[in-house]
């Protein structure tokens, strides 16, 4: 199984600290998933040792043909008996024996006892041990494929009994245990030998009776048939004892199990845990969730006293099962690693004085006057923890407060449910005075375009949390939603504390709650925190950073996943249909763990030096991208369906011009049929070959230039239908019915480098190397009386590497404003600048920019046509040129190995732990990475620094201008007729004027304007 689960999943699959993890990781999958499906009652798991067994007496050369295990295989053979250990799974192994021998022992054993058995195995020699009470689970294809055989699957594929397997071994052999079998002998044969026969032994008595070629194999190897089937033949009574005591499912160490998955990063698979018994729950919507936590709900008219001695008792013995659901929220992890050491804002360890107090500590202070909101820190909440601040919040606006939330445990969050004026007023006025809290809503659907409000949750103090139902609907259960305060009021009395910008608010993907409350009318100003943004930043490579993962990798804290409330796929329902109960509970963890991981977060930010990345970037970025895909851009949809019939006409012409050097209709789409054509019929070079057959990527036909008329109209073929079905078909499907416009999402936390990418649609990827991919951007159109402006950084990656590396002849050129690649074309051909061709400028800026990303002669070589030998020469001869570009190189990939991270001008890290564990391509890939990425991410800060500027800049002004999209190096801007002269000096004095890079080197912005895209033309 390890070595199955090693292949399955990629190498690159590390920690964050490097350690590689993809064969634990895929064991555990697989071992998750047969006890899910399984539902065992008991569990072992056997090893082999690394000692020579009974096999490799009787023959020296058993499975002596097997390579080595690769080192980073078996690096992880400790961690996953560590897993199996944390599982508290009884483990059997035993010198001179392999696995499969015990396996058959303890099965044998289990029959004995009248117990069944299941073998979960990755390979094949088990099934030999099947019978009546033994079936085996062979994992096939990746993690999660798998074919059950019971005594008929193993008749069916071999034609013989599962006992009878050795002796079919004995005849075939094993080549992949080094075991000979019988030469000449294949396995159509050995299974009609040993179906007419029995057993091997009866074979070799009637050999009288086989086919001369037959009998003469069997004679010359009648002694080395014997031998393969007794070293084929797996062990039943070797001397191990089985211990159901052990073996018992409910024995499942659930705290320990999640601890490990904590410390390797496995959040991903916490979701498929048994319980703390061994069982399996219902996970359906609906259905029962695992957690601790509390929901409190005052009545409408009395939120006082009376409601303290109703609410917080909690239920107890039989009473609190009666026909509840298990409550949502935290499950503790027992063994929590230590939080980081807390440093100040220099990065330095901080004094005593400076450290949060404790609970203890806290309860013996006084309560702390209402703040000042212009002096509220921004993790003020940290600096005095709940208890006694929140009883003084409560008292103010209501004569009888709201009661003390019982003290929370630090593993469960109180919630109150606000379901009352009375109880929404105190919430208000404790947030103003509270000047920081943590907000989440719940929706209808992730589409922040259509979802509807569900309710709002707040927390103010770790531990507690409070929930405004809105919108909950009756459950599926007929269960009737709470009385609920009517939206319009709800949104009226928060609105002025959530659009006061001096109250930090402190989100989890806050992007998306800041579009949906916007759709509300309600502009959410103050945020100071997004901890996914915060997450991001420290590990920008890696996934894992929705809430529950980071809850459970930095506080070890296992939360409710969103399924057990609403289920998942086709069944799916509404967080509308959810009860408010269960909802409250759920929204209160979100907010309360929100409100937790600010801390840790902004102390590992501190501690990596991107704080000032984060507060000063990423964080104001948020508000720009908010009114981005609010405003969205303007389609032209009568151009895009006559452009879509005229790539309908294209395309079918290109497909009959297809058929015709073919000879014949067939399905073009088909990757199965395409290949048959291609690589059968027409005898054109294959390429590499897939699991379903030859390959027919558009690289694959791409090599295939020249050879057959049918290629070149295949390619344009696909291309047509890729711009049809992506890109117009797309773009009118998703433009908005009522404003005809579309609202692309811009990802802030997706590429490892920090550039913004785009979806729905991705206009990061909008054709702009033919004509007629250009011609998509007709489509992207002013409004009346607007017109579209681009603004565009001229080779701004260049110029950083001239920053970055301080190059002089470089830097030079760029002072002086002459043209980067002339230059480094006549360098490279030894010619005069005034005699650099067009082609030699084509050819210099595919060698700087294949240096720019880390290529190796082999790669420019395959860009570009020429020979390994001519690339090679043209990267010396560019080194040569520009020495300071080869140091930074050097110094670069230095800099990783010894650091483990790289980093751009403005302190953006790009953490690269794993470079020391991987080899080979994986290795190569991410050096190449480490060299692009300071240059790639410092382009990707400039820009957003000056998006965050221009955003700024225009409305200071009031003008009315909207910067509307970002692609690559270029902003795109809807401005009025009357403004735009303004408006373009502004972005362009913006754009141009980046200190950190301007002091040594000059940016320089092209800017255009047109009513569509396409057409904009120069405006200087």
């Amino acid at each position: 199984m390890i070595h199955r689960a090693f292949h399955a999943l990629p190498e690159m699959l590390t920690t964050s600290s490097g350690e590689a993890v993809n064969a634990v990781l895929g064991f555990a999958s697989m071992l998750l998933k047969a006890l899910a499906e399984v539902r065992p009652d008991y569990v072992a798991v056997t090893f082999d040792r690394s000692v020579p067994t009974f096999r490799h007496e009787a023959l020296p050369t058993y499975k002596a043909q097997r390579p080595s295990l690769p080192p980073v295989m078996r690096s992880q053979f400790e961690r996953i008996r560590e897993l199996v250990h944390a599982f508290n799974f009884p483990v059997y192994e035993l010198d001179g024996f392999e696995a499969d021998d015990l396996l058959g022992t303890l099965a044998r054993q289990a029959t004995e006892q009248g117990l069944e058995t299941i073998i979960l195995t990755g390979d094949m020699d088990t099934l030999q041990l099947v019978d009546d009470c033994v079936r085996v689970m062979v994992a096939k294809r990746g993690i999660s494929e798998v074919t059950v055989y019971d005594r008929a699957a193993v008749q069916a594929r071999y034609g013989i009994e599962p006992g009878q397997l050795p002796d079919f071994k004995g005849l075939v052999g094993d080549p992949s245990d080094n075991i000979p079998g019988v030469p000449g002998i294949g396995e159509k044969t050995a299974s009609r030998l040993i179906a007419t026969y029995g057993s091997l032994e009866a074979v070799l008595e009637h050999l009288a009776e086989l086919k001369p070629r037959e009998q003469k194999a069997l004679s010359e190897a009648r002694e080395q048939a014997l031998q393969s089937k007794y070293l084929a033949t797996i062990v039943r009574n070797a001397p191990v004892q089985l211990d159901l005591a052990a073996c018992d499912i409910r024995r499942f160490n659930r705290e320990k199990t999640l601890a490990l998955f904590r410390r390797l990063e496995f959040h991903s698979l916490v979701d498929r845990l048994p319980g703390p018994d061994g069982t399996f729950g219902d996970t359906r919507g609906g259905g029962q969730a695992s957690g601790q936590g509390q929901i409190l709900v005052p009545d409408a008219g009395q939120p006082g006293p009376d409601f303290a001695e109703q609410s917080t008792k909690a239920p107890s013995g039989e009473e609190a099962h009666a026909g509840q659901s298990a409550p949502l929220g935290i499950v503790p992890i027992l063994e929590p690693p230590p939080p980081p050491t807390q440093l100040t804002q220099t990065g330095e360890p901080a004094l005593a004085a400076e450290l949060p107090l404790t609970s203890q500590e806290a309860a013996s202070q006084s309560p702390s006057q209402p703040r000042d909101h212009a002096q509220v820190e921004q993790l003020a909440l940290f600096e005095l923890p709940a208890q006694a601040e929140v009883r003084h919040l409560r008292l103010p606006a209501i004569e009888d407060s709201l009661p003390l939330l019982e003290p929370a445990s630090e593993k469960t969050t109180n919630t109150l449910l606000i379901t009352s004026e009375e109880a929404l007023t105190v919430l208000v006025h404790s947030l103003h005075q509270a000047g920081a809290f943590a907000f989440d809503i719940e929706t209808s659907s992730e589409d922040q375009w259509r979802a509807e409000l569900v309710g709002l949750a707040f927390s103010m103090a770790p531990g507690e949390a409070y929930y405004v139902p809105i919108g909950h609907q009756q459950t599926l259960d007929g269960e009737e939603p709470p009385a609920q305060l009517p939206l319009p009021l709800v949104l009226e009395r928060l609105r002025p504390v959530l659009e006061d910008a001096r109250i930090a608010k402190y989100m989890h993907n806050a992007k998306y709650d800041l579009l949906v409350m916007a759709r509300y009318g309600v502009r959410i100003q103050g945020l100071t925190f997004d901890t996914l943004l915060a997450a991001y930043l420290l590990d920008p490579g890696r996934r894992g950073l929705g809430l529950k993962e980071q809850v459970f990798q930095r506080l070890g804290y296992v939360m409710t996943p969103i399924s057990q409330l609403i289920g998942s796929g086709s069944k799916a329902i509404s967080m509308a249909q959810v009860s408010a109960r269960r909802a409250a509970e759920y929204a209160g963890a979100d907010a309360d763990m929100t409100l937790r991981l600010v801390a840790p977060l902004r102390r590992d930010l501190q501690r990596h030096g991107l704080w000032k990345l984060f507060e000063r970037i990423e964080v104001p970025l948020v508000e720009v991208l908010v009114q981005m895909e609010l405003h969205g851009v303007a389609l032209d949809a009568d151009f895009l369906h006559d452009f879509g019939e005229r790539l309908n006409e294209q395309i079918r012409t290109l497909e009959q011009k297809i058929y015709d050097a073919v000879g014949h209709r067939f399905n073009i789409n088909s990757t199965r049929q395409l290949a048959e054509v291609l690589f059968r019929e027409l005898k054109l070079p294959t390429g590499r070959k897939t699991r379903t057959g030859y390959s027919v990527s558009a690289e694959v036909i791409e090599s295939l230039k020249g050879l057959h008329p049918v290629v070149d109209a295949l390619l344009e073929y696909r291309q047509l239908t890729k711009l049809k079905s992506t890109y117009v078909d797309g773009l009118l499907t998703l433009m908005d019915p009522v404003t005809g416009r579309v609202h692309t999402s811009f990802n802030q936390a997706v590429t490892s480098s920090g550039r913004l990418s785009s979806s729905n649609p991705n206009l990061q990827n909008i054709p702009v190397r033919t004509e007629t991919g250009r011609q998509i951007r007709r489509a992207f159109i002013a409004d009346p009386s607007y017109l579209l402006l681009t603004a565009d950084y001229s080779q701004i990656e260049l110029r950083i590497l001239a920053r970055i590396t301080g190059e002089k002849r470089l830097v030079e050129a760029f002072q002086r404003g002459e043209d980067i690649h002339t230059i480094t074309a006549a360098s490279l051909f030894h010619v005069p600048v005034s005699q650099v061709t067009p082609e030699q400028r084509r050819l210099a800026k595919t060698v700087v920019y294949a240096i720019l990303y880390g290529q190796s002669a082999f790669g420019l070589a395959q860009v570009t046509g020429m020979s390994n030998a001519e690339a090679s020469e043209f990267i010396k001869r560019y080194h040569e040129t520009f020495p300071e570009v080869r140091r930074y190189v050097d110094a670069t990939l230095n800099q990783a190995y010894k650091q483990g991270y790289v980093n751009t001008l403005f302190g953006r890290k790009r953490f690269l732990p794993d470079l020391r564990t991987l080899s080979g391509p994986e290795r190569q890939a991410l050096e190449r990475e480490a060299i692009n990425m300071p240059i790639q991410g410092t382009n990707a800060d400039v820009i957003k620094i000056a998006m965050i500027r221009i955003h700024h800049a225009l409305q200071e002004r009031g003008l009315k201008a909207r910067m509307i999209l970002q692609v690559h190096d270029e902003l795109v801007f809807e401005v009025p007729v009357e403004e735009l002269e303004t408006t373009r000096r502004l972005v362009r004095t913006i754009m141009e004027d980046i200190p950190e890079i301007t002091e040594k080197v000059p940016l320089k912005v092209e800017t255009k304007v047109g009513r569509n895209w396409y057409e904009a033309a120069p405006a200087e």
